[in-house]
């Protein structure tokens, strides 16, 4: 496989479904200057063998990878592959039931370099907005971000820290913030490779936001992360829930343990307090932990999601 400006990175498991849909809009894409990585994790229906087939039919373009793990997970299999494929000067990340939009490469790399200039020392992510489909690619949104009342344009690192808004398989990072996020691959210790790499990118480096989608994003049932109805019952229901809450605030904050550990040596005086105030409330009560929360922005974004973490107690 010929080296490439761009290597993309597809991480499957029992895929066969849609996998041919989601690898045939990769090759289809109005850029060419990439490389498509192909990884199985055990899947146990067809997905290898057509995996195998693409590898064959495209020699130059596609790399069938065979890692000889058991992953068990999505974060755990991108993470690996991010460990393994990060000489790229862009790496790219996609999950296997979607469908990309033609231009999708190409809107996200121009945004990148202009972020960039002339600068490749400095950390940039670059993400985008999707339209959310059904099994069938029948739109039921035309902005994931607005369905779910996320600020996909969010770079602040206090953000960063209590919730995630950037969905991995639009992102684009440069080689710049792969190095970090290679430098700390405890592929065990990662909550989601989009929001860990996101936290990274929101300490040291840049973070851009394209509005308009660049994805058809197929809810399906079976997604690992899913989009929702903000204005539905059962979005609501689990906005308020607070047993949800308690899951979600102890997750972020073993996450920012992490984050601590690697790399809270190379953070500036005002995002160090940031986060020791954050890891603080594991052990505050609520009042105490709620004005922290409040005084340093630690708060979700959405009214009920505020609502049940200030409730959480």
């Amino acid at each position: 496989m010929e080296s490439r400006e761009i290597v993309v990175l597809l991480a499957a498991y029992n895929g066969e479904k849609y996998i041919r849909e989601m690898i045939d809009s990769v090759l289809g894409q109005d850029y060419k200057n990439f490389n498509l990585v192909l990884s199985d994790d055990g899947s146990t229906d067809g997905t290898k063998d057509i995996l195998e087939e693409y590898a064959k039919n495209y020699p130059d373009i596609v790399t069938h990878y065979q890692s000889g793990q058991r992953f068990g997970s999505a974060q755990k299999h991108f993470m690996h592959l991010l460990g393994v494929f990060h000489d790229a000067q862009y790496v790219m990340f996609c999950d296997q039931d979607d469908v990309w939009h033609a231009d999708k490469i190409s809107k996200t790399l121009t945004r990148m370099k202009e972020l960039e200039g002339d600068n490749k020392d400095v950390p940039i992510l670059v993400h985008t907005d999707l339209r959310v489909v059904d099994a069938n690619l029948k739109v039921t949104s035309k902005s994931f971000c607005k369905s779910m009342n996320l600020r996909g344009k969010e770079t602040a690192f206090n953000r960063f820290l209590v919730q995630n808004v950037v969905t991995g398989c639009t992102m684009m990072v440069n080689r710049c913030l792969v190095n970090l996020a290679v430098s700390s691959n405890k592929e065990q210790e990662v909550i989601m490779h989009d929001w860990w790499i996101a936290l990274i990118a929101s300490a040291f480096g840049v973070i851009g936001y394209i509005s308009e989608p660049t994805i058809d994003y197929r809810q399906h049932g079976k997604n690992v992360v899913g989009a929702a109805d903000i204005h539905s019952f059962a979005f609501v229901k689990d906005s308020v829930n607070t047993k949800k809450m308690k899951k979600s605030m102890r997750n972020a904050l073993f996450q920012a343990k992490m984050f601590e550990v690697f790399f809270g040596f190379k953070l500036d005086s005002k995002k160090t307090i940031i986060l020791k105030q954050f890891l603080s409330t594991e052990n505050s009560g609520a009042i105490r932990r709620n004005y922290i929360y409040i005084k340093y922005k630690l708060l979700k974004r959405g009214l009920m999601r505020k609502f049940a973490q200030l409730l959480n107690l």
